[in-house]
């Protein structure tokens, strides 16, 4: 019998449409094979930024000592606890948040995240300016952070805590709107400067003290607690060695400016052929990255703007790169005095505005984010470079510093280096310099 016409038909869009189908199906299933093909479709300029953002410093974070912490804790249904707003810039902000994710998985409690207090844009030395003369509450966690990476992270590797982006999530519930005062002194906690010194009490002493201030038989449910900003307080030695390396990392820069430092990375390595993937991390880096941190806010906490140039100048010297790239939020006319001097002895300074020259879209983003913001571009083109310089009173540069110590061969020969200043901590890639007397307790503190 011959086929109907209908049927002839049918059979010949059926045929090729099976077979998309099939190859859907297939490279669904198959994840590598199918970025294959797509990356066939890329330009280089766009590969580059894809595996700068599927490919994170020090490989993807492994979340197994993260459920292991949160597996020991005994959590409280109803129990809740908030954080005061943090001020300042990246590296406090970040240290805060994750102090205060830790003191919540430590009382087995739900947790309301901080918000971020905005400084002044126009005088980056007020880092809490007032909202009307009224209390400022403060910008939601997405100000500087990947909140959904955050949520999905702790979804999976700590499903006991549970995460409100903000207060507003919980408008309908009256218990919680009012807060019990909480604070590490108060649960009797000994405390070595700001550092705790006996983490194996810590939770025990929450517990006891949340019960001896609120009855469980007869507290509110939900009940909420609420702590003053927590900093610099827990020892990243104490417990298993892969959450000091891991716990940090819930906390990812927000995506546009980690798309930013992907274009001005792409652009760097254009311009000085630096062979840079971002698959293959910093090791095979050769441009060297440093901090100057003189900006407004950073009097009297760091040395003075001409001592820090003629430190900075003094170190590439003798580079063999001919360039540097500088992270800093200073104004044009103190990066060109800076640069003025780097010339004189035949180095280029380069900062993240002069990567956007010849991207008036990316410019313009740039330009568009706050000053603490513009920061993180620096952060995460300063994870990249082959070695980086900075200040051992900077929480910015120990998060950059911890963050590369924790990727094999960091132990490795340190580069020798021409200074004449004090050197708090040097591995095979990363030095920082000065005399801070923060710099223990940072060191001891910051989760990278």
């Amino acid at each position: 019998m011959l086929a109907s016409p209908r049927l002839v038909y049918l059979l010949k869009f059926a045929g090729p449409a099976l077979i998309v189908v099939w190859l859907v199906a297939y490279m669904v299933s198959d994840q590598p094979a199918y970025n294959s093909v797509v990356r066939q479709f890329k330009s280089e300029r766009d590969i580059f930024i894809t595996d700068f953002l599927d490919h994170d410093v020090g490989g993807q974070l492994d979340g197994s000592s993260i459920s292991e912490l949160c597996a020991s804790k005994t959590w409280t249904p109803g129990l809740m606890l908030s954080c005061d707003p943090q001020s300042g810039g990246f590296g406090q902000v970040k240290d805060a948040h994750l102090n205060c994710i830790r003191f919540a998985i430590e009382a087995g409690a739900e947790l309301v995240l901080p918000r971020i207090i905005k400084r002044d844009d126009k005088n980056v030395a007020n880092t809490r300016p007032k909202n009307g003369g009224g209390p400022y509450i403060g910008e939601f966690i997405d100000y500087l952070f990947d909140y959904e990476y955050l949520n999905q992270t702790l979804s999976e590797h700590c499903p006991q805590l549970k995460l409100y982006r903000s207060m507003n999530e919980l408008w309908d519930v009256p218990q919680v709107q009012s807060a019990r005062k909480i604070s590490l002194q108060d649960v009797g906690t000994k405390l070595n400067g700001s550092v705790i010194e006996d983490m194996n009490t810590l939770s025990e002493q929450i517990k006891s003290y949340i019960d001896r201030t609120e009855d469980p038989e007869t507290r509110p449910f939900p009940i909420r607690f609420r702590s003053d900003v927590i900093s610099s307080v827990f020892p990243t030695a104490y417990g298993n060695p892969e959450l000091a390396k891991n716990f940090g990392r819930l906390l990812r820069p927000r995506k546009d400016a980690r798309v930013l430092a992907a274009i001005a990375l792409y652009n760097l390595h254009k311009k000085y052929q630096l062979n840079l993937d971002p698959k293959q991390g910093f090791q095979h880096s050769t441009f060297p990255g440093l901090h100057l941190r003189t900006e407004a806010d950073a009097t009297p906490i760091f040395p003075p703007f001409d001592d820090q140039v003629s430190t900075l100048v003094e170190l590439v010297t003798n580079s063999t790169a001919g360039f540097a790239f500088v992270a800093t939020g200073e104004t044009e006319e103190r990066r060109q005095k800076l640069s003025k001097k780097a010339e004189a002895v035949g180095v280029t300074m380069v900062y993240k505005q002069d990567l956007m020259l010849d991207e008036p879209e990316g410019r313009e983003l740039l330009e568009q984010l706050t000053w603490d913001q513009r920061a993180l571009v620096d952060y995460e083109i300063m994870l990249l470079a082959g070695l980086t310089v900075g200040l051992s009173g900077s929480i910015f540069d120990w998060n950059i510093a911890l963050r590369r110590n924790s990727v094999p061969g960091a132990d490795g020969e340190p580069p020798s280096l021409a200074t004449s200043s004090p050197i708090q901590h040097q591995d095979r890639y990363s030095i920082l310099l000065g005399s801070s007397e923060k710099a223990d307790t940072l060191r001891a503190t910051v989760w990278p």
